[in-house]
């Protein structure tokens, strides 16, 4: 019983761990329950238009997609992030984050898509394995918008 009881403390300071090195704002809408929700049992961060979390709210840059290209695979160099297939024609590149300490492999989907308000950036990170991800691919989002604003 002991035994079972060290197991599942050190499971649960393991998920906090977890939570805290990838940064999630767990004091931010929507709100704390819901956010430990996802981020237990979803293992997909996607950014989208009216997104309830607002660091993954869909960012548009007043720049050609050609421009914003250019910046987005330069943020991924300055990220160390492997880029697996890049698309100048289509707009898309496909890029893998190694996690340091498990080397779990999670991809990370670009796209950049014209629309009124200049160049639209879609972003799609999703771990390889597993159910819940602990904001590691909400922090990769984050993670790219930060270092392209520094490149911008």
């Amino acid at each position: 019983m002991q035994i079972l009881t060290t197991l599942i403390a050190l499971a649960g300071c393991l998920a906090i761990g977890a939570l805290v090195l990838n940064g999630v704002r767990l004091g931010e809408p929507p709100g704390m329950g819901r956010r430990l929700l996802t981020y237990l049992n979803n293992h997909v961060a996607e950014t989208r238009r009216g997104h309830d979390f607002p660091e993954l709210e869909l960012r548009c840059y007043r720049m050609s997609p050609a421009q914003l290209y250019d910046r987005v695979e330069q943020a991924l160099r300055v990220l160390n992030w492997e880029i697996v297939e890049a698309s100048p024609q289509a707009q898309s590149l496909h890029a893998t984050v190694t996690s340091q300490l498990l080397r779990f492999v999670d991809d990370v989907h670009i796209e950049l898509r014209v629309a009124a308000c200049g160049t639209e950036l879609h972003v799609r990170s999703q771990s390889r394995i597993g159910r819940g991800d602990f904001g590691a691919n909400a922090r990769h989002v984050m993670e790219l918008h930060l270092t392209l604003d520094r490149l911008l």
